[in-house]
């Protein structure tokens, strides 16, 4: 079954050793979740942009009343504790989004998840298609960045603090986004794509 891990599992060089020799070429991708981020900041900006660029196009009032705070000088940030309990829960559903689309999840035993406080992550060592492999990587970003804005924007649902945890999620979309782009140019068409650790590799079926 899906199993709770603190922390992703590190590279197994004997796996390592066996892909290569079974054919498998690695990605060219950051060795860390660090490194990720760094590169990935791009990928953030992009993200919250184009989500809000939805939010504005479906509620042109929140944008209405963003400006008015910006242009009174009279912006201020309140933490309340359940503005980070709705984070943490936005950052839960982020990854459950990731884990519903790798096939049957559940029951594999090949597919781990984690909360952190500096955010979550699913990881599988399910052997994915490439196309598979790609929609659970962006699927949270689709799915709760720009899907869901629009939805609940013609619901007329989508105010304030929703629209904040709609960019959060944008935001937290930013490595999704840029391992996404190193498939695209990496990874040719009708591949097989299998993780091991950090490390994600292809073969051609």
């Amino acid at each position: 079954m899906l199993k709770y891990v603190k922390s992703i599992p590190p590279t197994d060089k004997e796996v390592r050793d066996s892909f290569i020799k079974a054919g498998w070429k690695r990605i060219k991708e950051p060795s860390n979740l660090p490194g990720a981020i760094l590169l990935s900041i791009p990928f953030m900006a992009l993200g919250v942009l184009f989500s809000f660029l939805v939010i504005a196009l479906f509620n042109p009032s929140f944008v209405d009343s963003l400006g008015q705070v910006f242009d009174s000088g009279a912006f201020s940030i309140n933490i309340k504790f359940y503005y980070i309990l709705y984070a943490y829960i936005t950052i839960f559903l982020h990854e459950m989004v990731h884990a519903v689309f790798i096939p049957n999840f559940i029951k594999s035993g090949k597919t781990y998840f984690g909360i952190r406080p500096w955010g979550g992550f699913v990881y599988t060592t399910q052997m994915l298609s490439k196309s598979r492999f790609l929609l659970v990587t962006v699927a949270p970003f689709i799915l709760l960045s720009v899907f869901l804005p629009a939805v609940l924007g013609i619901s007329a649902l989508l105010w304030g603090f929703i629209a904040f945890l709609v960019l959060l999620n944008a935001a937290a979309s930013s490595v999704d986004l840029l391992n996404a782009t190193l498939i695209i140019l990496q990874v040719p068409s009708g591949s097989l794509m299998v993780n091991n650790g950090f490390e994600t590799y292809y073969r051609r079926k």
